[in-house]
């Protein structure tokens, strides 16, 4: 592994497992229009990255956070080898094998537009957000590619949520913009407030 790389996937990881970001609510929430949500019991959690100790990060903290409300949640790592991550066939029977409800699906983002302040809500995602299997076809390509996270001063973690039998997104949104030198807040905080807020907006069961 070229010397660049290690340093690039050491300090991806000291954002993920040291420290992040100040913790604040929620921004570009993303819901269906008109549209009632219900409450997701069994949820499979998928991290996209093509570094092991990331994934797990990402899945075994949503896991945690999930079953502090009673929810049924299941890391994406238990169902999936991470060599077998990019195959669509194995995801779906994945979640299928542990009869999931939802499917959350989470990865660092680009802030597009650092130092500004991102909406609260959004009205609309683009259209291959809307479908899981074609989101997490791009998504995994995208996110696997070298250089991706060449910026490291600008990221945010997005997570969508897709109901699982029809596999259309339900819920989707991203943290406040993430700080690798900040030690105010760790990943687990930075989840914590992003499983709240799929709470509030009555995705989750309240306890």
């Amino acid at each position: 592994m070229y010397p660049f790389v290690r340093a690039l996937l050491a300090a991806l990881l000291a954002v993920l497992m040291t420290a992040c970001a100040t913790t604040g609510p929620v921004s570009s929430v993303w819901t269906p229009p008109n549209q009632a949500p219900r409450h997701y019991e069994r949820l499979v959690v998928f991290g996209v990255t093509n570094n092991p100790k990331v994934r797990r990060a990402y899945e075994d903290n949503f896991v945690k956070q999930l079953q502090t409300l009673g929810v049924t949640a299941t890391a994406g790592h238990e169902l999936v080898s991470d060599r077998n991550l990019g195959r669509l066939t194995r995801l779906t029977e994945g979640y299928a094998k542990v009869k999931a409800d939802g499917v959350l699906i989470t990865h660092l983002v680009a802030d597009e537009t650092p130092g500004a302040r991102p909406a609260a809500r959004i009205g609309s995602v683009p259209d291959h957000y809307r479908h899981l299997v074609g989101y997490f076809s791009q998504v995994y390509e995208e996110v696997c590619a070298p250089g991706y996270y060449s910026d490291l001063e600008s990221l945010r973690l997005e997570t969508n949520l897709y109901d699982a039998k029809q596999e259309r997104l339900v819920w989707s949104g991203r943290s406040q913009p993430l700080d690798p030198s900040s030690e105010r807040t760790t990943i687990s905080q930075v989840i914590e407030e992003i499983v709240a807020q799929m709470q509030r907006d009555g995705f989750l069961p309240s306890r």
